[in-house]
Protein backbone atom coordinates (compact mmCIF):
# COMPACT_ATOMS: atom_id res chain seq x y z
CA UNK A 1 0.00 0.00 0.00
CA UNK A 2 1.36 3.41 -0.90
CA UNK A 3 2.07 5.89 1.91
CA UNK A 4 -0.64 8.31 0.76
CA UNK A 5 -3.20 5.51 0.73
CA UNK A 6 -2.24 4.50 4.27
CA UNK A 7 -2.72 8.09 5.43
CA UNK A 8 -6.11 8.34 3.72
CA UNK A 9 -7.20 5.03 5.23
CA UNK A 10 -6.17 6.22 8.69
CA UNK A 11 -8.09 9.46 8.26
CA UNK A 12 -11.09 7.49 7.01
CA UNK A 13 -11.11 5.15 10.01
CA UNK A 14 -10.72 8.10 12.35
CA UNK A 15 -13.68 9.77 10.66
CA UNK A 16 -15.77 6.65 11.07
CA UNK A 17 -14.91 6.52 14.75
CA UNK A 18 -15.73 10.18 15.36
CA UNK A 19 -18.74 10.33 13.07
CA UNK A 20 -20.20 6.96 13.96
CA UNK A 21 -19.92 7.32 17.71
CA UNK A 22 -20.12 11.08 18.08
CA UNK A 23 -17.34 13.62 18.47
CA UNK A 24 -18.42 14.70 21.95
CA UNK A 25 -17.96 11.29 23.53
CA UNK A 26 -15.49 9.77 21.06
CA UNK A 27 -12.60 9.44 23.50
CA UNK A 28 -14.77 8.01 26.27
CA UNK A 29 -16.46 5.56 23.94
CA UNK A 30 -13.16 4.55 22.37
CA UNK A 31 -11.85 3.40 25.76
CA UNK A 32 -14.83 1.06 26.10
CA UNK A 33 -14.35 -0.69 22.75
CA UNK A 34 -13.41 -4.36 22.71
CA UNK A 35 -10.70 -5.46 20.32
CA UNK A 36 -11.88 -8.58 18.46
CA UNK A 37 -8.78 -9.36 16.35
CA UNK A 38 -7.96 -9.04 12.69
CA UNK A 39 -10.42 -8.97 9.80
CA UNK A 40 -9.60 -9.20 6.11
CA UNK A 41 -11.46 -6.99 3.67
CA UNK A 42 -12.06 -8.36 0.18
CA UNK A 43 -12.41 -12.09 0.84
CA UNK A 44 -15.62 -12.09 -1.18
CA UNK A 45 -13.57 -11.00 -4.20
CA UNK A 46 -11.00 -13.82 -4.03
CA UNK A 47 -10.58 -15.87 -7.22
CA UNK A 48 -8.24 -18.71 -8.24
CA UNK A 49 -6.30 -18.54 -11.51
CA UNK A 50 -3.83 -20.95 -13.12
CA UNK A 51 -0.82 -19.44 -14.90
CA UNK A 52 1.16 -21.90 -17.09
CA UNK A 53 4.69 -21.60 -18.40
CA UNK A 54 5.81 -24.11 -21.06
CA UNK A 55 9.44 -25.15 -21.47
CA UNK A 56 11.53 -27.87 -23.11
CA UNK A 57 13.16 -30.06 -20.43
CA UNK A 58 15.64 -31.44 -22.98
CA UNK A 59 17.33 -28.08 -23.52
CA UNK A 60 16.12 -25.74 -20.75
CA UNK A 61 16.44 -25.49 -16.99
CA UNK A 62 14.11 -23.32 -14.92
CA UNK A 63 15.06 -21.25 -11.90
CA UNK A 64 12.04 -20.20 -9.85
CA UNK A 65 12.39 -16.63 -8.55
CA UNK A 66 10.17 -15.84 -5.58
CA UNK A 67 8.99 -12.28 -5.13
CA UNK A 68 7.31 -10.39 -2.31
CA UNK A 69 3.84 -11.73 -3.08
CA UNK A 70 4.85 -15.42 -3.44
CA UNK A 71 7.68 -15.49 -0.90
CA UNK A 72 6.21 -18.57 0.82
CA UNK A 73 5.49 -20.52 -2.37
CA UNK A 74 7.16 -23.92 -2.79
CA UNK A 75 7.44 -26.27 -5.76
CA UNK A 76 5.06 -29.24 -5.49
CA UNK A 77 5.10 -32.38 -7.63
CA UNK A 78 1.75 -33.01 -9.31
CA UNK A 79 1.29 -35.76 -11.89
CA UNK A 80 -1.83 -34.06 -13.29
CA UNK A 81 0.34 -31.25 -14.68
CA UNK A 82 1.68 -32.04 -18.20
CA UNK A 83 5.41 -32.56 -18.62
CA UNK A 84 7.20 -29.37 -19.59
CA UNK A 85 4.65 -27.16 -17.79
CA UNK A 86 5.14 -25.09 -14.65
CA UNK A 87 1.76 -24.19 -13.22
CA UNK A 88 1.20 -21.35 -10.77
CA UNK A 89 -2.11 -21.63 -8.90
CA UNK A 90 -2.78 -18.15 -7.54
CA UNK A 91 -5.53 -17.09 -5.14
CA UNK A 92 -5.96 -13.33 -5.21
CA UNK A 93 -8.34 -10.41 -4.81
CA UNK A 94 -9.51 -9.53 -8.30
CA UNK A 95 -10.21 -5.96 -7.21
CA UNK A 96 -6.67 -5.26 -6.02
CA UNK A 97 -4.21 -7.44 -7.98
CA UNK A 98 -3.54 -8.81 -11.46
CA UNK A 99 -0.94 -11.64 -11.45
CA UNK A 100 1.17 -12.62 -14.46
CA UNK A 101 4.36 -14.56 -15.23
CA UNK A 102 7.59 -13.03 -16.51
CA UNK A 103 10.76 -14.81 -17.61
CA UNK A 104 14.25 -14.08 -18.88
CA UNK A 105 17.41 -15.98 -19.74
CA UNK A 106 20.51 -15.84 -17.56
CA UNK A 107 24.00 -17.26 -17.74
CA UNK A 108 24.11 -20.64 -16.04
CA UNK A 109 27.20 -20.97 -13.77
CA UNK A 110 27.12 -24.73 -14.20
CA UNK A 111 27.17 -24.35 -17.99
CA UNK A 112 30.14 -21.99 -17.74
CA UNK A 113 32.05 -24.50 -15.63
CA UNK A 114 31.13 -27.25 -18.08
CA UNK A 115 32.31 -25.17 -21.04
CA UNK A 116 35.61 -24.46 -19.26
CA UNK A 117 36.11 -28.16 -18.64
CA UNK A 118 35.37 -28.90 -22.28
CA UNK A 119 37.98 -26.36 -23.36
CA UNK A 120 40.55 -27.99 -21.12
CA UNK A 121 39.65 -31.41 -22.50
CA UNK A 122 39.91 -30.04 -26.03
CA UNK A 123 43.42 -28.76 -25.36
CA UNK A 124 44.38 -32.21 -24.13
CA UNK A 125 42.81 -33.82 -27.17
CA UNK A 126 44.74 -31.52 -29.49
CA UNK A 127 47.97 -32.77 -27.97
CA UNK A 128 47.09 -36.39 -28.79
CA UNK A 129 44.87 -36.27 -31.90
CA UNK A 130 45.66 -39.76 -33.11
CA UNK A 131 44.13 -41.51 -30.08
CA UNK A 132 41.19 -39.40 -28.94
CA UNK A 133 39.11 -38.64 -32.01
CA UNK A 134 36.08 -40.53 -30.68
CA UNK A 135 36.13 -38.70 -27.34
CA UNK A 136 36.48 -35.40 -29.16
CA UNK A 137 33.28 -36.05 -31.10
CA UNK A 138 31.42 -36.85 -27.87
CA UNK A 139 32.59 -33.57 -26.33
CA UNK A 140 31.42 -31.55 -29.32
CA UNK A 141 27.94 -33.07 -29.05
CA UNK A 142 27.41 -31.77 -25.50
CA UNK A 143 25.05 -28.77 -25.53
CA UNK A 144 24.55 -26.93 -22.22
CA UNK A 145 20.94 -26.28 -21.25
CA UNK A 146 19.61 -22.72 -21.27
CA UNK A 147 18.81 -21.28 -17.85
CA UNK A 148 15.41 -19.57 -17.75
CA UNK A 149 14.42 -17.49 -14.71
CA UNK A 150 10.69 -17.54 -14.03
CA UNK A 151 8.90 -15.14 -11.71
CA UNK A 152 5.33 -14.29 -10.82
CA UNK A 153 4.58 -10.59 -10.90
CA UNK A 154 1.49 -8.82 -9.62
CA UNK A 155 0.16 -5.49 -10.83
CA UNK A 156 -1.71 -3.41 -8.27
CA UNK A 157 -4.99 -2.34 -9.87
CA UNK A 158 -7.24 -1.43 -6.97
CA UNK A 159 -7.96 1.36 -4.54
CA UNK A 160 -7.53 0.55 -0.86
CA UNK A 161 -9.54 3.62 0.10
CA UNK A 162 -12.33 2.55 -2.25
CA UNK A 163 -12.48 -0.90 -0.66
CA UNK A 164 -12.63 0.63 2.81
CA UNK A 165 -15.52 2.81 1.66
CA UNK A 166 -17.33 -0.25 0.32
CA UNK A 167 -16.99 -1.88 3.75
CA UNK A 168 -17.81 1.17 5.89
CA UNK A 169 -21.20 -0.28 6.91
CA UNK A 170 -19.51 -3.39 8.29
CA UNK A 171 -17.02 -1.27 10.24
CA UNK A 172 -19.76 0.98 11.63
CA UNK A 173 -21.83 -2.03 12.64
CA UNK A 174 -18.91 -3.35 14.69
CA UNK A 175 -18.37 0.04 16.31
CA UNK A 176 -22.02 0.26 17.35
CA UNK A 177 -21.52 -3.09 19.09
CA UNK A 178 -18.50 -1.57 20.85
CA UNK A 179 -16.14 -3.79 18.88
CA UNK A 180 -13.06 -2.80 16.90
CA UNK A 181 -10.76 -4.83 14.65
CA UNK A 182 -7.53 -4.52 12.69
CA UNK A 183 -8.67 -4.36 9.08
CA UNK A 184 -6.42 -5.77 6.38
CA UNK A 185 -7.10 -5.73 2.66
CA UNK A 186 -6.72 -9.03 0.80
CA UNK A 187 -4.20 -9.02 -2.04
CA UNK A 188 -2.61 -12.36 -3.03
CA UNK A 189 -3.47 -14.89 -0.35
CA UNK A 190 -1.95 -18.12 -1.69
CA UNK A 191 0.44 -19.33 -4.41
CA UNK A 192 1.23 -22.93 -5.33
CA UNK A 193 3.79 -23.96 -7.97
CA UNK A 194 2.98 -27.33 -9.54
CA UNK A 195 5.36 -29.41 -11.67
CA UNK A 196 5.13 -32.88 -13.17
CA UNK A 197 7.38 -35.35 -11.24
CA UNK A 198 9.11 -36.40 -14.50
CA UNK A 199 10.36 -32.87 -15.15
CA UNK A 200 11.08 -31.83 -11.55
CA UNK A 201 14.80 -32.44 -12.15
CA UNK A 202 14.82 -29.48 -14.57
CA UNK A 203 13.63 -27.09 -11.84
CA UNK A 204 16.09 -25.31 -9.59
CA UNK A 205 15.15 -24.55 -6.00
CA UNK A 206 13.32 -21.22 -5.61
CA UNK A 207 15.45 -18.21 -4.78
CA UNK A 208 14.28 -14.87 -3.39
CA UNK A 209 14.26 -11.47 -5.09
CA UNK A 210 11.75 -9.58 -3.03
CA UNK A 211 10.13 -6.53 -4.57
CA UNK A 212 7.01 -4.90 -3.11
CA UNK A 213 4.31 -4.04 -5.64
Amino acid sequence: MHRSQKILTGIFLGGILLGGIGTGVALVEYSSLTYVGEKEIGQENLVVQELDYAFDPSCEKIRIIRGYRDRDAVVVEDSSVPQGIIRYVVTYNKKTMKPALSFWEELDPEAVDEEYQQEEEQETLNEEPETVSETENETENITPKKLICLQMEAEYIGSDFGLMMENKDRILADLKKRKISSYHIAYITDVKILVNPKTISSIQAPSARYREY
